[in-house]
């Protein structure tokens, strides 16, 4: 398996009056070649999108927060604002973003097998509030569980799940949290040997608990309870033998190796 990351895609980037003037780009990433996104701080002005820093090819509309923007179209009119801007360059869809969502789930089946659920249901605990972490009904509180806004929805199949809303100057900023079944004391990260702590999927609050951290960014993290086991995923510890990592560290190229001990289909998730 070798994971290459040094494929070259066009440049894609934003400028115009809101984003400092009409001469300089601000460089969209992307990992396809075709989706792009980028964090940016405007002010109320103009903009369009370009490709590899000249004008021959652009996008604009007159559409904002979302729109289609066409090759020469007009220019975007942006408020003064902080956004998470996304641009897929095959359609010329565009998005300015102010806020993105983390979908957070809880696999208790083997809780549940020793334990029993709280009256409430299964919460979650963290300093949201920090972060500006909201749910549809609200604000967030900070480590507060009994929290009416910190309530997780049963899905059925014992999968608990919460959504919580982040202002985008929120991304990449450290995310500490954990499942509680009611209230504190039937909580996550209590137990030394429990393998949030040794799996290393966690961190020790200073007083032997054990915290879950996400990195936020939009999407959906699930987990067992107790544990860095991904949802529905069967953990065989034995599954591979000899895997090797190099160059380890790396900054392009990385060649993970392995063998396998059957003949079984394997989904490998690197993290």
């Amino acid at each position: 398996l070798g994971v290459v990351a040094n494929a070259q895609f066009p440049s894609i980037g934003i400028l115009g009056d809101a984003f400092g003037g009409w001469n300089d780009d601000l460089d969209l990433i992307t990992v396809d070649g075709e989706n792009y996104a980028g964090i940016f701080t405007a002010v109320a002005g103009q903009a369009k999108f370009r490709q590899d820093n000249a004008w021959d090819i652009n996008w604009g509309a007159a559409d904002f927060p979302s729109g289609i923007g066409t090759q020469g179209g007009v220019n975007i009119p942006v408020p003064a604002g902080t956004y998470l801007v996304i641009f897929n360059r095959t359609t010329g869809f565009y998005s300015f973003q102010t806020s993105f969502d983390v979908t957070y789930k809880v696999d208790v089946t083997n809780y549940l097998a020793n334990n029993t659920l709280a009256a409430n249901g299964i919460r979650v605990g963290g300093n949201f509030a920090s972060f500006g972490g909201s749910v549809a009904a609200g604000a967030m509180v900070d480590w507060s569980p009994a929290d009416a806004n910190s309530a997780m929805t049963d899905e059925g199949g014992n999968i608990w799940s919460i959504t919580v809303t982040y202002p985008v100057a929120s991304l990449g900023a450290t995310q500490f949290y954990k499942f509680v079944n009611g209230d504190w004391g039937a909580n996550e990260g209590t137990d030394a040997a429990n393998t949030i702590a040794i799996d290393s999927c966690g961190v020790d609050d200073g007083g032997g608990n054990i915290n879950r951290t996400y990195t936020l960014m939009p999407g959906t993290v699930c987990y067992v309870w107790d544990a860095c086991t991904a949802c529905g995923v069967s953990v065989a510890e034995n599954a591979i033998a000899n895997l090797t990592v190099a160059p380890n560290p790396a900054t392009d190229v990385v060649n993970f190796t392995f063998e396998a001990n059957n003949a079984a289909v394997a989904t490998v998730t690197i993290f």
